[in-house]
């Protein structure tokens, strides 16, 4: 009975291993993130890897949207790309204005907000072209998560000002201060966490259907894994930082109606005096 069983263990770990290769040879051959050449320009030569590979073909295939999208549009006319354009505006928008921002505001970081879903869906929704997903590489989730947290800081001052984005780091108290500021120190963290555990461990399982059953299921989970996921972590991406500058509004705009209050009711009991 155990001879059989035996057989049976090694008559499975041999379909496990197709080409003399295991699992695990397969993940480290896939996971690869060295140059994939390297392009030399005159004193300078530049590594290229995959992830910069998948970013350069995202920003071609948005170039190539872009100028699709914005060719042809009509005043009194909608046509299906126009509706198309106008529903991601008004998408992105809503998501604004339902985060605290004001509609002048939402319409300020549209561009901004949409802009990176988009880079980040289409960088990743390559891999479905036989590309290595960019998010793969651990340097593109913290690139991005470190933009965004520059950009939040940067649009939360242009939006509120200097002394109103000091008001929203003192909110609700003062004593909050550094909690505050150590919030911000951790959202980069959460964001290239939740990104690169997202796409990588899709990365993970697709390279294993592809060793035990490299014809039928890589295609299926891939069209899931690489399509949805990659739209998925877009939206999750667009939803936070639109959501972390409301926050920024809103806190900004309390403490600064807590301090008028507070300066009305001095003024108050002074003409009482």
């Amino acid at each position: 009975m155990c001879s059989i069983f035996d057989k049976f263990l090694s008559s499975l770990w041999e379909h496990l291993r197709p080409g003399g290769r295991d699992i695990g040879e397969s993940i480290r051959a896939a996971i690869n993130f060295a140059p994939q050449f390297y392009l030399k320009i005159g004193r300078f030569t530049i590594p290229v890897t995959g992830a910069m590979i998948s970013l350069i073909a995202s920003v071609i295939l948005l170039t190539i949207l872009a100028f699709w999208l914005r060719r042809g549009l009509k005043k009194y006319e909608i046509t299906g790309k126009q509706a198309l354009t106008e529903k991601l505006y008004f998408a992105v928008i809503s998501l604004g204005v339902s985060s605290g921002l004001k509609r002048d505001q939402a319409e300020t970081v549209l561009p901004w907000t949409l802009g990176i879903g988009l880079y980040i869906f289409t960088s990743n929704v390559v891999a479905i072209a036989e590309m290595s997903a960019s998010a793969v590489n651990p340097a593109v989730p913290v690139s991005l998560a470190l933009y965004t947290l520059v950009f939040v800081i940067a649009m939360g001052i242009h939006l509120v000002g200097i002394k109103g984005f000091g008001h929203s780091l003192i909110d609700p108290m003062p004593g909050l201060l550094p909690f505050n500021i150590l919030d911000y120190m951790i959202k980069p963290v959460s964001l290239a966490l939740r990104l690169f555990g997202n796409v990588f461990g899709a990365f993970i399982l697709i390279a294993v259907l592809r060793t035990i059953m490299p014809l039928i299921l890589p295609s299926l989970f891939g069209l899931w894994f690489d399509v949805a996921d990659a739209l998925i972590q877009a939206l999750i991406f667009v939803y936070l930082t639109t959501s972390y500058l409301g926050e920024v509004v809103e806190k900004a705009d309390n403490t600064a109606e807590r301090l008028a209050s507070k300066k009305e009711q001095s003024e108050q009991q002074k003409v009482k005096v």
